[in-house]
């Protein structure tokens, strides 16, 4: 009978291109060098620490955007003793690609061998102009945003040509960052950021039937399980209470991941830690919602999924005091006063910290850290004990990048995986 069933069911169309999970075998893994010369910036040291460890298993890219910052990449990581033989620094003509996850391509595969370049537009497109627009910028201000806007979006395209990769564009407003998949059809996004990233046109004439038959053309996806809103410390500009966010509204690498293919790991706030702040409740709130639907969703089989709740890390802020120097801009005065705020307020800072922000690579899974901050060494042995539970064949490197976290972003925002090429039979 078991033998019967495997041979009725249907096997997959060599032609057809998919999305690897993350923790399939990977060919490289791209990284962006930080556009200035600094020698000692806190993230050309981060940057150098996860190029140390990802070269141990695996070939890194490192992109820059002129020659000068190839050579200061090359001096900088060679102080830093990191070994070069793995690491190839590439110069393209493009602007801020430090954010990998989001800047450069999806890649899918198929069984014949073959890849593709999946080229999504980014919304920060709407994102970062809606910011210029909200502190009343003027002309010559959006000009060079909307320029700079477009240079970013170009760099998923130069990056592909520049490494023979087939391109594949897509109409989709997305960053890779914001979805996540189990390399089997199921693929998780929040809802929120979707739909909130978009313009008013597009919000009504775009709906979710749209976003899916795009996920399934481009990432092979059969089965969108459609999450609420994601961390409210990823609030992307939000302001709860005198507490202010950046980030970017909602990506599910800050939130919610695929563990293997049907088991879903999904940040977490208990009931003790709720009332702590108003980013902790709003959290607390949202990650209920999310729990709730993977509860009643199904993967790409029908079978309900596996839930597993990860801590958050302990909330890390930074007291900025609303200085005449920093409300000067009379569109940055009147900004601030919608919301509340006048010259002299303290408003707390919030860093976009997760441990969901990890990167598989072949042999090791690199993972934030944020005891060195003060955070809860506990919360962050539970951490390690889920992870080695999962991954017990797999190294796990714990790596402080709370600088990074404290601009929007973190480990897995500034890596892109390279999926390595199958072939039919394997």
């Amino acid at each position: 009978m078991f033998a019967l069933l495997l041979s009725c069911k249907e096997k997959p169309d060599p032609k057809a291109f998919f999305f690897p999970a993350e923790w399939e075998p990977q060919e490289a893994i791209w990284m962006g060098w930080d556009g200035n010369l600094k020698k000692d910036d806190t993230l050309h040291v981060i940057t150098a620490n996860i190029i140390r460890e990802l070269q141990q298993d695996i070939d890194v890219v490192l992109w820059v955007t002129s020659d000068s910052l190839a050579k200061a990449a090359h001096t900088f990581l060679n102080d830093l003793k990191v070994p070069m033989e793995r690491v190839e620094v590439t110069v393209i003509p493009a602007d801020k690609v430090f954010w990998s996850r989001d800047s450069a391509p999806a890649f899918v595969i198929n069984r014949l061998g073959e890849r593709k370049a999946i080229d999504f537009n980014h919304t920060g497109f709407f994102r970062y102009i809606k910011r210029l627009k909200d502190v009343a910028s003027d002309s010559a201000e959006l000009a060079k945003g909307y320029k700079n806007v477009k240079l970013m979006m170009q760099i998923d395209s130069l990056v592909a040509v520049h490494k023979n990769e087939i391109l594949d564009k897509s109409w989709m407003f997305i960053e890779c960052g914001a979805f996540d998949v189990n390399g089997k059809g199921s693929l998780l996004v929040s809802e929120n950021f979707l739909f909130r990233n978009i313009t008013e046109q597009m919000r009504d004439t775009l709906t979710k039937k749209h976003f899916e038959e795009e996920f399934h053309r481009t990432l092979g996806v059969t089965n969108v399980i459609w999450l609420a809103e994601g961390l409210a410390e990823d609030g992307g500009g939000e302001f709860f209470g005198n507490y202010a966010t950046s980030g970017t509204n909602g990506h599910a690498d800050e939130f919610a991941r695929f563990a293997n293919e049907n088991t879903v790991l999904l940040a977490w706030v208990d009931e003790a830690e709720k009332n702590l702040n108003p980013i902790k409740s709003a959290t607390y709130e949202r990650m209920q919602r999310n729990y709730e639907i993977l509860k009643n969703a199904k993967d790409q089989d029908g079978k309900p999924l596996t839930i597993i709740k990860l801590p958050m890390p302990d909330l890390l802020t930074e007291d900025r005091v609303l200085t005449a120097d920093r409300l000067s801009k009379e569109g940055v005065r009147k900004f601030h006063a919608n919301h509340g705020f006048e010259e002299g307020d303290t408003l707390k800072v919030v860093a976009a910290t997760s441990y969901m922000n990890f990167l598989f690579t072949n042999d090791k899974i690199i993972l934030p850290s944020y005891t060195a901050q003060g955070s809860s060494p506990e919360k962050e042995k539970h951490v390690e004990q889920i992870f080695k539970k999962l991954y017990p064949d797999k190294k796990l490197v714990f790596i402080d990048a709370t600088y990074v976290n404290a601009n929007g972003g973190g480990i897995h925002c500034m890596t892109r995986q390279v999926p390595k090429r199958i072939f039919k039979g394997e």
